[in-house]
């Protein structure tokens, strides 16, 4: 690796070649430190409370479009700063093996509902929470049950979510032993730095020695693939602390790693603690002209390692190392099938999110016979084709062909002048067959793909322009 002050010149040097200042003149940067991801369109805070069968029925799923699974397990050994997820700390046993047997009769519904025994899934994720926080006999019960609704045969890659610690020692090793049995492909750890003080502070109980054992107990239990995630703009973090994070991940010689800025606003069901300490020490957060260094000197060592860009946050040695559910649902607008609380799914035009925090409704409803989800949204025409356009043009590229089949709409003709003032700006780029983010618009591809939103599914509503519609 060149050294730091190398690195962070050239890291310099390309931010002033995007020229974040004129795209903030322009309002398509957010005003300092409002910043949240794109990962679908609409986001779920936009979906309102509904008869899901009722709304659903309106609805007509066409049989072509295949389906990928997620499954949530909403429990964890102990409580990070930044997480806005729904979770269990420490549940009482009896807590988990009810929801185990909830999660299954769940499984059992969302197939009947969809008139099959066994349900083809393209690709399988576990999220949380923390799945590795099951015992090995909780795995394997639980990945018996999806073997036994879901046909994995055709599965291109199966992926679960782990913490270090859960990995080690005896119980550990029993963990990956049950996860490869039963067809795991991929493990996604959550790493999030390798410095012991930037761990601590984020109230994980690792330390980067753990995480160092953690990634090569995997590697001897020879999985396919491992990713992890690493956390950037995080309270008190020195650009040498996260060089130092990144250094790391290269000597191991990781697969992929997912870059995640740290999210301060609520992004999911819950709002994380680090808001706390960010209305009451503003002080110790990087600023955004920080944070943009960080992402750059981050891209640039990836790069400079043999990493290519997936995603604009995924650098992967091949592109078999990506998380593939992301391709399905982020790319291919394949559908989802989600289990657990807060999990979303997708249905053709139909978006539908879980009972979040109420575990008891969550139990009631399942136990009653029915999908427990309690908020939806039927995505309209208009909607329907912007989520048909963000979604592919943040994540990989969008096909002007692929577009008018899904939609019945021609791509150039419907968002010709979007599109032209985003090139404008040098944040697309196109040919006759598709259109891309620019090498500027994929540094800042949520801010760039937002400005396509409808102003009603806005999160910042500064950001914007005449040419959107309501």
């Amino acid at each position: 690796m060149p050294s730091y002050d190398n690195l962070i010149a050239r890291a310099k040097e390309k931010l002033e070649d995007l020229n974040a200042a004129e795209l903030l003149a322009a309002h398509i940067l957010p005003g300092e430190d409002e910043f949240l991801p794109v990962v679908i369109y609409p986001h779920i805070q936009f979906y309102q409370p509904a008869d899901v069968d009722a709304l659903r029925a309106q609805d007509t799923l066409p049989p072509s479009i295949p389906f990928t699974l997620y499954v949530h397990i909403p429990f964890c050994a102990f409580a990070c700063t930044y997480c806005h997820w729904v979770k269990t700390i420490n549940p009482d046993p009896a807590l988990v093996e009810e929801y185990l047997d909830v999660l299954i009769e769940e499984m059992r519904l969302a197939v009947d509902k969809l008139g099959g025994e066994r349900i083809p899934i393209t690709t399988a994720i576990f999220g949380g929470g923390t799945p590795t926080y099951l015992t090995p006999p909780q795995l394997e019960r639980v990945l018996t049950a999806v073997h036994k609704y879901f046909d994995l045969r055709g599965c291109r890659q199966f992926s679960f979510e782990a913490e270090p610690r859960s990995l080690l020692g005896e119980v550990g090793a029993a963990r990956l032993r049950t996860l490869r049995d039963h067809g795991v492909h991929r493990i996604s750890m959550g790493v999030q730095s390798f410095n012991d003080d930037i761990l601590r502070h984020m109230g994980r109980q690792h330390s980067g020695d753990e995480a160092r054992e953690a990634i090569a107990a995997i590697r001897d239990a020879d999985f396919e693939s491992l990713s992890i995630d690493l956390i950037y703009g995080y309270p008190g973090q020195k650009h040498s602390d996260w060089l130092d994070s990144m250094q790391t991940a290269i000597d191991l010689e990781v697969d992929a790693w997912q870059l995640y800025r740290l999210r301060i606003l609520r992004h999911g069901e819950r709002q994380a603690a680090i808001l706390n300490e960010f209305e009451q020490n503003r002080g110790r957060f990087p600023g955004d002209d920080e944070i943009r260094l960080m992402k750059m000197v981050a891209a640039i060592s990836s790069e400079d390692a043999g990493y290519k860009q997936h995603f604009t946050r995924i650098f992967a040695r091949g592109p078999q190392h990506v998380t593939h559910f992301m391709v399905d649902y982020c790319c291919r607008l394949y559908n989802v099938i989600g289990l657990g609380p807060s999990a979303w799914s997708n249905y053709h035009r139909t978006f539908t999110v879980n009972v979040a925090d109420d575990f008891d409704r969550y139990y009631a409803l399942v136990r009653a016979g029915k999908l427990p989800a309690d908020r939806a949204l039927l995505r309209d025409t208009e909607t329907e084709a912007r989520r048909s356009f963000i979604s592919p043009l943040k994540n990989c590229r969008v096909g002007k062909r692929p577009f008018a089949k899904r939609t019945g709409m021609d791509l150039r003709e419907h968002f010709g002048p979007e599109i032209d003032r985003l090139q404008g700006f040098g944040l697309l780029e196109e040919d006759e067959n598709q259109i891309w983010l620019s090498e500027r618009g994929r540094f800042f591809a949520d801010e760039t793909v937002m400005q396509l939103f409808q102003k009603r599914y806005l999160p910042f509503p500064q950001v914007g322009h005449d040419l959107m519609p309501e």
